[in-house]
């Protein structure tokens, strides 16, 4: 085969670039030369009108609203100082649901003059000593404190809403916290008016921001919050006027509490005075006063900025300011000769590169479309297609092969995972599950009767195949009904439903592949024997519970499997099969949901092995359609068992040998006949009455 003449990828991309993008920027500068300087001047002022209407914005609107849900609380009865025990529970509830309404407030709390105080925070803004000292938990929670009390005797209590609507314990310690000696406290209470704190450290969390607070009517308290400052850093973030302009927000005093972050000098671009920039901009913002504008220069030569300081309208009584310093070389760009030159040139090189696109376009498209094609399939985890992508591209030329790799790679992997397993992972290949779910899920066990005894006069090739053969067709009904299979063990089967994918109808596919699985064992039996070859029985077992799916495992190998009782609950059932001599059996947790879905007959109350907790196991005899096929021999079961129940023995030794008539090698009815027999000639275990326990597997 002629090898094909293959042109780097890399080659052909900056090929297209040079010729497209390259003479394309060059001729936008330059229809743009003439209106450099009045563009520039003009974006420094709008975006620094943009920042003051901004920062404006949050500090009056955002603050205002914060203000007016607090001064709502406190004119209303429960927040009264003189409220009764009725009105704390209620208190710490309004405040948490205060947090929930709004997103910027990081605490809301309320003082009082007798020195009672009471907090709710969230726990996200409390540094790694605080969320230590209280025992936060790891996820986002609201803690609530309490404080009250005088001298020696000022305890502190504390608990953790959920979001939920749950609860944590609560504890206490003693306190030395007083709200009225807080500067939010005292100028609430001096200004008898909404008051606003200069930015600074909240005392109960680890971040920055400023405190509003509300006078309780009468002077008996204040009503404070506590707001982050993080909003305004993003504004200020995303509002810089040039790459290595500096935006500051400040107050009269001259303190600079929001300004945006410095350069690396190492970093390309980084111009260097800035930090004298930064201390000439400090200056400009104390001499305005937070009332006079002012614009002047600071620094020389190619260090040279511009300063812009700007009064903002007054809020709860604080005057805040905006600033910014701009690079004079950032403002004035020297290029046009350059642009104005090369404009012809520009202008050709645009039609070439017009050119060039169409004619890398027809040497991409194509093959490129062909493995979007390929690997579209793949994601439908269809591998059928096996004819490679040829292209003249080295690197289209190697994706192909390595798209081929993939799908051969992802066809051998399918048959180690579950299809759903391997779906799921290929949607979302960065969190497949690494993090376990809590779920119901329904798991079956399977196991074949006297394997072992069986396997010693097959030979291990004989055996591995027919085992095979046997898993795939029990396999084949887990799958058709949505399960799972988790993991092969030796002869048996555990699969499991409702995970990975959930599954509203889980009870009712494990319950139906549970049959299916029975007849499909039923018939290779068959099968088998008529060839002469030793059977397979199988054992079934089905129960549901909560349990926990997701990876288990270390970095390097995960198990994508449940953790929880439900699975050896399951084992266990399957083990009874052996005891009564049925093929399946269910507990009553799955039946209680599904019993107007299929036949059932009741076969026992036990306590198994290594459980304390009883259990009805039932016994799946088909779809409800079929229910007619089996009345006959249920109506007897039903009047034997329900006598059984209530110990009389008598009557329940007649109920089951009448069904039995109806199918005489039936071996639960064997079972319970041989124990009523008993019962009635040595009496029942003192403790029958909770079920039938089990002391082995």
């Amino acid at each position: 085969m002629t090898k094909r003449l293959a042109v780097p990828f890399s080659v052909t991309l900056l090929g297209l670039m040079g010729l497209i993008v390259v003479p394309l920027a060059g001729a936008l500068f330059w229809l743009g030369a003439d209106a450099v300087d009045s563009l520039e001047e003009r974006l420094v002022r709008q975006r620094l009108r943009a920042l003051d209407t901004a920062v404006g914005n949050f500090l009056a609107n955002e603050l205002q609203i914060i203000i007016a849900a607090g001064a709502t609380l406190a004119e209303g009865p429960t927040f009264h100082p003189d409220a009764g025990e009725w009105a704390i529970s209620t208190r710490s509830r309004q405040l948490v649901a205060l947090l929930g309404r709004q997103k910027l407030m990081a605490a809301a709390y309320v003082g009082y003059a007798d020195g009672r105080f009471l907090y709710a925070g969230r726990t996200e803004t409390l540094s790694d000593e605080q969320r230590l000292d209280y025992g936060a938990p790891a996820e986002r929670v609201i803690v609530v404190r309490r404080i009250e009390g005088d001298g020696a005797q000022r305890t502190e209590t504390w608990w953790f809403e959920r979001p939920d609507g749950t609860r944590s314990e609560s504890r206490s310690r003693p306190a030395d916290y007083d709200p009225r000696k807080r500067p939010w406290y005292i100028e609430a209470l001096e200004r008898q008016a909404p008051a606003l704190t200069d930015p600074y450290v909240f005392a109960n969390a680890d971040v920055v921001g400023v405190s509003a607070a509300v006078p309780l009517p009468g002077s008996g308290g204040a009503f404070g919050f506590d707001v982050t400052l993080d909003t305004l850093s993003s504004l200020v973030a995303d509002l810089k006027i040039t790459p290595n302009a500096i935006i500051m927000v400040g107050n009269a005093a001259g303190d600079a509490f929001i300004q945006s972050r410095a350069c690396s000098p190492l970093a390309a671009g980084c111009l260097a005075g800035g930090g004298e920039a930064r201390l000439a901009l400090i200056d400009a913002i104390r001499d305005s006063g937070g009332a006079r504008p002012i614009n002047r220069h600071a620094g020389k030569a190619e260090r040279t900025y511009e300063l812009f300081v700007e009064p903002m309208p007054p809020t709860l009584g604080r005057q805040f300011v905006v600033a910014a310093a701009v690079p004079v070389v950032e403002l004035t760009a020297d290029s046009r000769a350059l642009l104005n030159n090369s404009a012809l040139a520009a202008a050709i090189a645009i039609g070439l590169a017009v050119l060039a696109a169409l004619a890398g376009s027809m040497v991409l498209s194509r093959p490129l479309g062909r493995i979007a094609h390929v690997t579209d399939r793949i994601r439908r985890l269809d591998f059928s297609e096996h004819a490679p992508v040829e292209s003249r591209i080295a690197e289209v030329q190697q994706l192909s092969h390595s798209v081929e790799h993939m799908r051969d790679g992802l066809e051998v992997f399918g048959r180690y995972v579950s299809r759903g397993l391997v779906e799921r992972i290929m949607r979302t290949p960065g969190g497949t599950g690494t993090r376990g779910v809590r779920r119901d899920l329904t798991v079956m066990f399977t196991d074949i009767e006297g394997f072992s005894r069986i396997s010693e006069t097959l030979p291990p090739e004989v055996l591995t195949r027919r085992l095979s053969h046997y898993f795939e067709a029990l396999g084949s009904a887990i799958a058709t009904n949505n399960g799972t299979i988790d993991k092969y063990i030796g002869d048996s089967i555990m699969a499991y439903w409702n995970a990975p994918e959930p599954d509203e109808d889980h009870l009712a596919h494990a319950c139906r592949a549970a049959l299916q699985v029975a007849g499909a064992s039923r018939h290779l039996a068959v099968k088998w024997h008529a060839r002469g070859r030793p059977v397979f029985r199988t054992r079934i077992g089905v129960h549901t519970g909560p349990a926990v799916v997701g990876d288990v495992g270390t970095k390097e190998r995960v198990n994508y499997t449940l953790v929880g009782t439900v699975a050896n609950q399951a084992s266990r059932l399957e083990g009874l099969n052996k005891v009564y001599g049925t093929e399946v059996l269910v507990s009553g947790e799955v039946v209680a949901k599904v019993s107007d879905r299929f036949v059932w007959r009741i076969v026992d109350r036990v306590v198994t092995a290594g459980t304390t907790e009883a259990h009805d196991i039932y016994e799946p005899l088909g779809e409800a359609a079929q229910a007619a096929a089996h009345e006959a021999f249920l109506r007897p079961w039903r009047e034997g068992h329900a006598a059984y129940t209530r110990g009389d023995f008598g009557a329940a030794l007649a109920g089951f040998r009448a069904a039995q008539t109806h199918r005489p090698d039936d071996r639960p009815a064997r079972v319970l006949i041989r124990r009523c027999e008993t019962f009635l000639h040595q009496g029942p275990p003192e403790d029958w009455g909770r079920g039938w326990q089990f002391e082995r597997k």
